[in-house]
Formats: structure tokens, C-alpha cells, sequence
């Protein structure tokens, strides 16, 4: 954290974001997580902190989106089933509810993306053509709306594989040894 905080004070970060997941994964209480914010918001008057985390998460916690100056938040239809032809208007979606748990505060999507390998997740299904279709969905999207989107991931991570199953190696846009994936 003060190294974070560091960083920011000597202008190399335009926005903090303090934990990634940790309700998500239970690592973390609210009011720890509210007290890491609040230490950086103190330390940092002129960069705006927030939170990284499943949009819904903003929902459940209003004191953690409250204690935000932004939401940072990851939008993934593909875990929760969507079918990629209705995956870009579900994240359209998310995106909406994390406005409206942020109050309308700045929103930034700080994941999303979609596996071009592994196992169906009911009607997300993984593969190149779904895979690309959704980047260039998201990013039609995002420069429509005037959306900061950050796309996950820029290369395959086959340390992944444990935790998130089939898929969780083939997020990247580059395969693990840096070859572009999607070839024209």
C-alpha cells in the first residue's frame, strides 16, 4: 500500500485502484477494504481511488462503492453463460448497474474479455472467432460510448489453467509464447 501510494504521489498513477477481488474471493472484510481506501483517498487528495471487482460486488457492498471515487469494475458474460451474439449488450448491462451502485461516479471496466480455448460455460462458448468477435464488439463499444475498457488478457497464462479450469490458460490475445493469436 505505501509503495502504491508512492507511485501515485510522484505522478506514475492517474488512479489507484487498492484490492482486486478480495470479496469476491472472501480475502478480505468490507471495513478493512474501506480503510485501505480511505488511508489512500487521505494520501492521494488528487488521484482518484477505487476498488477492482465483479460489478455486482458494488451492489452488495454499497459502503465499499460509497468509499470509491471510481469504479473499477470487471464484467465477464462469459463466466456467468452468456452466449457471445448477447455478450457485449449483457456487459452494457453490468456496466449500467455499476453506474447506478457507484451513484454516478466514474466507471472504468478494468476486465473483460472472452477464452479462444477450453470448455463451453453453458452458452459461452470458447473459441477464435467468439473470441475476437467479442474484442472487437467490446471496443466498437467502448469508442461509441466513450467507455475506458481494459481488456483481459494480453497474453495466455497457463498458470491459470489451476484455479479457473479448460479456459483459464486462453485469455490472451498473444498465445504464452507472444504470437499474435488472430491471424487475418
Amino acid at each position: 500500500m505505501q509503495n502504491a501510494i508512492a507511485l501515485a504521489q510522484e505522478g506514475y498513477a492517474d488512479i489507484l485502484g487498492v484490492g482486486n477481488e478480495v470479496l469476491l474471493r472472501g480475502d478480505m472484510s468490507e471495513d478493512a477494504l474501506i480503510g485501505y481506501i480511505e488511508q489512500a483517498k487521505d494520501a492521494l487528495p488528487n488521484t482518484p481511488v477505487g476498488y477492482v471487482d465483479a460489478y455486482f460486488l458494488f451492489e452488495d457492498f454499497p459502503r465499499v462503492a460509497d468509499a470509491c471515487q471510481v469504479i473499477l469494475t470487471n464484467c465477464y458474460p462469459f463466466w456467468e453463460g452468456c452466449p457471445e451474439q448477447f455478450a457485449v449488450p449483457y456487459m452494457k448491462e453490468m456496466y449500467r448497474r455499476a453506474i447506478a451502485a457507484g451513484k454516478g461516479k466514474p466507471v472504468i471496466v478494468s476486465e473483460t474479455g472472452w477464452p479462444n480455448e477450453g470448455i463451453a460455460e453453458r452458452g459461452a462458448i470458447p473459441s477464435l472467432e467468439n473470441a475476437l468477435k467479442y474484442f472487437v464488439d467490446t471496443y466498437n463499444w467502448a469508442d461509441e460510448e466513450n467507455i475506458d475498457v481494459f481488456y483481459f488478457s494480453s497474453f495466455d497464462e497457463a498458470w491459470k489453467v489451476e484455479k479457473e479450469g479448460a479456459v483459464g490458460a486462453y485469455w490472451g490475445l498473444w498465445d504464452k509464447d507472444g504470437n499474435f493469436k488472430y491471424k487475418e
